[in-house]
């Protein structure tokens, strides 16, 4: 059996070498098998050689008509074991640990803010505020003069 990525598949379809495209159960996923002049194929992840599997007969259906295929062939639903799918969930440990550090910045960020409004001290004048920049501006220049190779 042949495998091949998303572009390879869409070169492939759009050449005219795809005969049939068929969507087949695989546990409680779905994968994408086609046939060719050259025999059975299926689609696997880019850079492997395991199929791609889908989640669902729609997301499956959904990529395949939007790399352009109208005609798609269902087949052996007898082998689907829709109870396997809480077994063969993916973990997404890389996004759970993106998402837990977005929501600790926008914690901070908002403790930060109402420390801000609730702070007692009076607001700083323009000019004075001028001044301090300037003055940090002056202190900031000096410093990378001094570093500059």
């Amino acid at each position: 059996m042949t495998h091949l990525s998303q572009a390879q598949f869409q070169s492939a379809f759009h050449l005219g070498a795809v005969q049939s495209v068929g969507i087949e159960p695989v546990g409680a996923q779905f994968a994408v098998k086609f046939l060719t002049p050259n025999g059975e194929a299926v689609l696997v992840r880019a850079r492997q050689s395991e199929p791609r599997l889908f989640g669902s007969v729609d997301s499956a259906m959904r990529l395949l008509h939007r790399l352009g295929v109208r005609r798609i062939v269902l087949d052996h639903l007898e082998q689907w074991q829709p109870g396997e799918a809480v077994a063969t969930r993916r973990s997404r440990p890389d996004r759970a640990a993106a998402l837990t550090q977005a929501a600790e910045y926008d914690r901070w960020v908002r403790d930060k803010v109402q420390a801000s409004r609730t702070d007692p001290r009076p607001d700083i004048a323009q000019d004075e505020w001028q001044r301090i920049q300037t003055e940090k501006r002056a202190r900031l220049q000096t410093l990378q003069a001094n570093h500059t190779p």
